[in-house]
């Protein structure tokens, strides 16, 4: 079975500032799907520093269900 799933990846310093936000639909059969690449660059197309950053995933299915992970 096939599921096309909407996903939103939030990007944070350990400070608390967004400074990356990845929208991305996710082909996903059964409970596998693919990757989803990021450059290491943040909103403006600059490259982050070295170090630690904290992310927020929401997945929502095609029937509109949501599901967040930080």
């Amino acid at each position: 079975m096939l599921f096309a799933l909407e996903v939103k990846i939030e990007i944070f310093t350990v400070s608390g500032k967004l400074v990356k936000t990845i929208f991305e639909t996710v082909n996903s059969i059964a409970y596998r799907s693919d990757g989803i690449g990021w450059d290491g660059r943040d909103d403006f197309g600059d490259k982050l520093a070295r170090g630690v950053y904290v992310y927020r995933l929401t997945v929502k299915t095609p029937e509109g269900v949501k599901s967040e992970k930080n």
